[in-house]
């Protein structure tokens, strides 16, 4: 039986365990789990960034993963599993109350599969307390070391968002997203491919043009001898993306450990409006 936590902190993330674990390293925002010299059934993490990865090494029991985002109100919280043999398991925790008597916790399914990309969203209010569970589950006759990774992203939702993802962004949106995405480029569609199995479309750009992003590996050349540079983008499948001639405007995040397109508008909207863009950074 479990006597209680131990609360501290690891440079910046807030992390609560039931012992100090040597194997147990995290940063701002990203944890990394080794199960191989001392697992335990339960690892307890309280995740205080909107983004980041848990990576868990020789899974072994299960985690517990309470959600503090700095967020108020409504908002989205999308999450991708990716196992290597092993399957992962993923379960949110509900306390159930009747009247004024005590609350029971129950488990609600969330996805249960061995497969490595297995995306999932719902709207979520921070009124409630969002805990996860992922729990490792040993494949029968794999002996090979099972690593999991988990990627959460916790985004905030305002009430247009609600019911359509698919829009085009207002001038106003372009003009905030120039400031506060993770990406800001000029460039052309070079190929729009979809999956029949996933739920995005991959966008293949050439971009002829960075104004911002947070990391130098976003964007590279395929070829030494190429002029532009090449870039990935997911969109929801749902929007019916094509391939349009021109040359756009386009701004995304980094999300589930890949770039995903925020806004996209044709380059000459976007120059006729550049010039109202106030920046407060």
């Amino acid at each position: 039986m479990m006597m209680g936590y131990l609360q501290f902190v690891c440079v910046g993330l807030f992390v609560l365990m039931t012992g100090c674990l040597s194997n147990f390293v995290c940063d701002h925002c990203n944890c990394q789990i080794s199960s191989q010299n001392k697992p335990q059934a339960v690892y307890n993490l309280a995740l205080v960034c909107n983004t980041g990865t848990v990576t868990w090494f020789d899974a072994f029991g299960a985690i517990r993963l309470n959600m503090t985002p700095f967020l108020r109100g409504m908002f989205k919280a999308c999450f991708l599993a990716e196992s290597e043999n092993s399957y992962v398991q993923v379960a949110q925790e509900v306390l159930s109350r009747k009247s004024n008597k005590t609350g029971t916790l129950r488990f609600n399914p969330l996805v249960s599969s061995g497969v490595k990309r297995q995306e999932m969203c719902f709207k979520w209010n921070t009124d409630r307390k969002l805990v996860l569970y992922l729990e490792a589950i040993k494949i029968p006759g794999v002996n090979a070391v099972p690593k999991i990774n988990f990627h959460y992203d916790l985004e905030k939702l305002q009430s247009q968002h609600l019911s359509d993802d698919c829009r085009p962004c207002t001038k106003d949106e372009l003009l905030d997203s120039y400031c506060s995405m993770d990406f800001v480029v000029i460039g052309s569609i070079a190929d729009v491919s979809h999956n029949q199995f996933s739920e995005v479309s991959n966008l293949t750009l050439n971009i002829k043009q960075v104004i911002h992003q947070t990391e130098e590996s976003y964007f590279k050349r395929v070829k030494r001898s190429d002029k532009d540079l090449t870039g990935f983008v997911t969109v929801p499948k749902k929007c019916q993306m094509n391939k349009v001639s021109g040359d756009f405007f386009v701004t995304g995040r980094h999300r589930l450990n890949s770039l995903t397109l925020v806004c996209i508008t044709h380059l000459h909207d976007w120059r006729a409006i550049q010039h109202e863009v106030e920046c407060s950074h």
